[in-house]
């Protein structure tokens, strides 16, 4: 890519980045403002709502504080009239009672409620009224009174006599019903433990919203109506499903968090929550899209405004880079001609007098002149290189020669007759080719601890076969670092102190568990502490005596090298005193090192 087209591109980009950083801030000073104003205008309409359902709620206690206190009406309520004239005139005074405070407590009487009261059937009076239910009447906006006789069952009438006040929707009449219990003070008529009376006052779903005058805040904002159990009664609309409602009950803690946004099946809301007398509850949710949606004309006209400027200073600034970039490019492709350093002439390099060019010439000239000795040097080194590696060659040699010398000595033992010095020979040149042979390789266990064998053998007939070996492995799957086996049982041989009269044993245990191998090594002589042992290896202060050499240190942290995850050595000590090595190599884990110096830790 020229450097013009690499100029405008970098130009371009951040201009894009410019336009993404300003249209983020942009969105979120707008959000935030769009967002603020939205929620206050929310607040506004909770509080208003909340006012009218408890004047709502309160013309209704007023009525039924009214009914509770009426002398009269107790009185009334108390005849036993014989005659039907005087039960007639007792049944007007009743109603009259009644529809006076039904119409003239409850406000704003232009809604298209109900009010009825159901008087006990206990109350002799009561059989001059109608037994009906909530179901009789429902076209007519009045107020009536019926006998509780066909309504003493249902679930609403048992929750009011029991609770003195219960709220609920009405699905047969598609109505919104509170309704009280209702005893009069100055009643002394037959008692019923159900009350005297419960007022009922019944209004149209369809009416609520005039009732609590709510007034939505956006296109698709929404709000609930509950009871104090937390049953929906009525929702505004049907675009935020009847779940989020209830999810925003639950995250509102009940009612003690009154604001807050709620994240519910990959959608937003913020949700503004109050509750009225009597256990109404009311859930006004906002959808964030409908607060985006009004961000969106203001953006959109935001982003043209900033292409037109940006694609304006864009040509200006192409313009600009053609000029600048004339010398630039002769330059570069004097450079391109370059093919030989030793050869190439140095004046191709001057296309311009302007200073910053000239600076450049006399730096490239100077590198190409570093560049014609840097080839000189190399040329030099090239050699010393081929004479090190014939040396390398020959220093190969060697190795070979010792094991060839090896094999003479073992034929001269074997023919000799002298067995044992032939064995220990052969045990050091296998030991050897072992050590020296790919020392990072990862390799099967039998083959750690086919070297542990000649290890061993040379020790035996040093020492009399005073020691044992116990191999239990039978998975030869376990694949394990050269070297890992060998020091431990080294430090088994010359460390561990069995009981007077007995050999060492050595019992080798593997096993694999998923995708561990847990190995273990265990001798019968009285070990050293395990825990100095463990904090030894995680580089603690300890009173160990430790010896040069191969070390536990390093076959731990080979171990972790390779395998890394839990992978580590430890020591436990057994109930009789005795010493257990235990590797645990984790496979899933396993990377070998990168750097072929590592067999050196």
């Amino acid at each position: 890519m020229k450097i013009r087209e690499k100029f405008l591109l970098i130009i371009t980009a951040v201009m894009l980045i410019i336009l993404l950083i300003s249209y983020g801030i942009t969105y979120s000073y707008f959000y935030t403002v769009i967002f603020k104003e939205t929620m206050q205008n929310q607040r506004i309409n909770v509080e208003l709502n909340r006012r009218m359902a408890n004047n709502f709620l309160e013309s209704i206690y007023y009525t039924a504080v009214q009914l509770v206190s009426d002398k009269a009406l107790g009185d009334y309520l108390s005849i036993s009239p014989e005659d039907p004239l005087d039960a007639i005139r007792v049944k007007f005074s009743i109603e009259d009672q009644f529809f006076h405070y039904a119409t003239h407590q409850i406000v704003n009487n232009i809604y298209n409620y109900r009010t009825t009261l159901f008087l006990s059937d206990q109350i002799p009076i009561s059989e001059s009224f109608e037994a009906k239910t909530l179901h009789d009447d429902v076209s007519t906006a009045t107020s009536s009174i019926f006998s509780n006789t066909n309504i003493k069952n249902e679930n609403w009438f048992q929750e009011t006599v029991k609770n003195g006040i219960s709220v609920f929707l009405h699905n047969d009449t598609n109505e919104f019903c509170i309704a009280r219990k209702i005893t009069n003070n100055y009643y002394i008529g037959p008692h019923d433990k159900n009350g005297m009376a419960v007022l009922v006052v019944s209004v149209p779903i369809n009416q609520l919203e005039q009732v609590f005058s709510s007034i939505p805040v956006t296109e698709n904002s929404s709000f609930a109506i509950l009871n104090e159990n937390g049953h929906i009664l009525y929702r505004s609309n049907d675009i935020i499903p009847q779940e989020q409602y209830l999810s925003a009950l639950n995250a509102s803690n009940q009612g003690k968090i009154k604001e807050f946004p709620l994240h519910e099946d990959g959608h937003a809301y913020q949700v503004n929550y109050c509750d009225t007398k009597y256990g109404i509850q009311f859930l006004f949710l906002i959808p964030d899209s409908d607060i985006k949606h009004i961000l969106s004309p203001l953006l959109t006209t935001y982003t043209l405004i900033f292409f037109g400027i940006a694609l304006s200073i864009l040509l200006v600034i192409y313009i600009v880079i053609f000029r600048l970039s004339r010398s630039i490019i002769r330059f570069s492709s004097a450079v391109n001609e370059i093919q030989d350093t030793r050869s190439f002439d140095c004046t191709k390099l001057h296309v311009s007098n302007e200073k910053e060019l000239i600076i450049l010439e006399k730096s490239f000239s100077a590198m190409i002149e570093n560049i014609n000795h840097m080839i000189e040097d190399i040329h030099i080194q090239n050699q010393r290189e081929k004479r090190s590696q014939l040396r390398a060659l020959q220093a190969q040699i060697n190795p070979h020669f010792l094991f060839n010398t090896m094999d003479i000595v073992n034929w001269m033992a074997l023919s000799r007759g002298c067995d044992d010095i032939a064995g220990i020979v052969s045990s050091i040149a296998n030991m050897m080719r072992y050590s020296i042979t790919d020392s990072d390789s990862i390799v099967p266990i039998s083959v750690e601890l086919s070297n542990i064998r000649e290890f061993l053998s040379i020790y035996r007939l040093r020492h009399h076969n005073i020691l044992n070996l116990n191999d239990t492995t039978k998975d030869d799957s376990i694949q394990i670092p050269k070297f890992t086996l060998q020091p431990l049982v080294e430090n088994s041989v010359r460390h561990a102190k069995p009981l007077s009269g007995e050999i060492l044993e050595i019992t080798l245990q593997a096993r694999k568990e998923n995708n561990l191998s847990i190995i273990e090594i265990h001798d019968n002589g009285i070990g050293c502490d395990s825990d100095e042992l463990n904090r030894h290896l995680n580089y603690c202060q300890t009173n160990l005596t430790l010896s040069t050499g191969f070390g536990i240190r390093n076959v731990n942290e080979r171990i972790r090298l390779y395998f890394g995850g839990d992978s580590c050595l430890s020591y436990k000590n057994e109930s009789d005193g005795t010493l257990t090595a235990q590797i645990i190599l984790d496979h899933q884990y396993y990377h070998p090192p990168e750097d072929p110096s590592i067999s050196s830790i």
